[in-house]
């Protein structure tokens, strides 16, 4: 039975560290992001900046791969859904709609509350899951 030489043995050790480093390297994935945000789920508008919301609430849907649905009411009380795509970065969380319009909130979540502030208006909202 013959022993492996010494430069086989590193060359075996190098290429084995470098497929653990490709590896490793290839398992960060953007859509990481959105697949384990505590984000995902429905959030209906429970108050705004005058208090409780009960009728006509607003509806966030965030999906996870980015993607998300925008419910919202007019004056009448129709349903209106709108496409979205979203994305968080940090502490802001930008909403995109199909009509290159882009809201941009800074977010917070506690407990079952998703506080959004406007960094617009300056308005702040909360949602609740459900």
């Amino acid at each position: 039975m013959s022993t492996p030489n010494l430069t086989t043995t590193k060359r075996i050790i190098a290429f084995a560290t470098f497929a653990f480093i490709l590896i490793s390297l290839t398992g960060c994935d953007t859509d990481d992001d959105y697949y384990y945000s505590p984000l995902i789920g429905d959030w209906v508008l429970v108050a705004d900046d005058y208090g409780p919301v009960e009728m006509n609430q607003s509806i966030f849907t965030f999906y996870g791969d980015g993607s998300g649905v925008f419910t919202d009411y007019d004056e009448w009380g129709y349903e209106y859904n709108y496409d979205i795509f979203w994305e968080p970065d940090g502490e802001l969380l930008y909403v995109s709609f199909s009509n290159a319009e882009t809201w941009t909130y800074r977010w917070a979540i506690a407990g079952s509350y998703l506080y959004l502030t406007d960094l617009d208006t300056g308005s702040r909202l909360t949602y609740q899951i459900f």
